[in-house]
């Protein structure tokens, strides 16, 4: 029978989900700017591995302490069910955290490799049969093995909430989707961000400069032109579903996530970001001239809106999705 589901995960899942999907989505893009380019956008790629690790590592505190018995969360890690999202869902984290820590720490400057690890790879034997430089290969095995690794965390946050068929405003086939784009804007706007606020261009030649900015700000432009698709899709996908999916989407559309929905989520998080993007890449594609100099203002305002908006989006999925009305059976 139908009737109102009370609310069970409240905001501490919500940070869970945005920061497993931050961490991922900055290890996709550190990962494929070293593939695109290694020395050329060494400093996205540096940058991104430094803050892969860290951000999963607060979900997953918190996912844990939001658990009934936390103390029995390692119970998930002494069983695998491949037909459980939760199940796949904790085994893809915990492989996760060792490929982002693996990322970071071959991506350390030497000085701070107590371990000895960087020199004992570009001694080693069995690599140095093959052909290019020792330290290159690993770092390569590593971003290649952790590429589809880190889409999967992305993914099956949505994938997570998806496979409840009974919660119509999470029943979407667009969720995954859409939380994966989310993923790899914040990932992008934290680089963006440590790069502009935290590291500086210390070190670093104009050419060098306008090559990562260039690049960060192209990918974010292309993430936020799929995520207007994405929410397109996402809301026509409910309704066009059964009847429970279409009083679901009520909640954003006139209910009483509306503001946030579409004030936050769409307006903050991605059309004024976009508006911006597009201002710092008109002089390059119109024009055919260099990129406007930095300007940290229009950096900032992109960087945390952008994150702003994402969390708001899981956070008003979360809470949307528990007040929407349950699907009979």
């Amino acid at each position: 029978m139908e009737g109102q589901i009370r609310e069970i995960w409240n905001w501490l899942v919500a940070v869970d989900l945005f920061a497993a999907g931050l961490s991922a989505g900055a290890f996709i893009i550190s990962a494929t700017s070293y593939f695109l380019g290694k020395e050329r956008y060494e400093t996205m790629t540096r940058i991104g591995a430094f803050i892969a690790p860290f951000p999963v590592i607060v979900g997953i505190l918190c996912l844990i302490f939001d658990l009934e018995r936390p103390h029995l969360f390692w119970k998930l890690l002494l069983t695998f069910h491949p037909t459980s999202v939760m199940s796949l869902g904790a085994w893809l984290l915990f492989f996760f955290s060792f490929i982002s820590a693996a990322h970071f720490y071959l991506w350390l400057p030497e000085r701070f490799d107590t371990l000895k690890i960087i020199p004992a790879i570009r001694r080693n034997l069995f690599l140095s049969r093959f052909r290019g430089d020792n330290l290159a290969k690993v770092r390569g095995l590593v971003a290649g093995f952790g590429i589809p690794v880190s889409i999967g965390v992305g993914i099956y946050t949505g994938v997570l909430l998806g496979v409840l068929t009974a919660r119509p405003f999470w029943n979407n086939p667009m969720l995954p989707m859409l939380f994966l784009i989310s993923a790899m804007m914040t990932g992008s706007a934290s680089i963006c961000f440590v790069g502009c606020f935290i590291r500086g261009f210390r070190g670093m030649s104009r050419e060098n400069v306008n090559t990562n900015k260039f690049m960060i700000h192209s990918i974010d432009f292309t993430l936020m032109v799929f995520s207007v698709i994405a929410v397109f899709l996402f809301i026509l996908g409910l309704y066009v579903s059964p009847r429970s999916s279409v009083a679901a989407v009520h909640l954003i559309m006139g209910g009483p996530f509306t503001l946030l929905f579409w004030g936050i989520v769409v307006g903050v998080g991605i059309l004024i970001p976009l508006a911006l993007e597009v201002y710092e890449l008109i002089p390059h594609y119109i024009e055919q001239v260099e990129l406007r100099d930095h300007n940290p203002w229009i950096s900032g305002i992109i960087t945390v809106s952008v994150l702003i908006g994402g969390f708001m989006m899981r956070y008003v999925v979360i809470y949307a999705g528990q007040m929407a009305q349950v699907v009979a059976q």
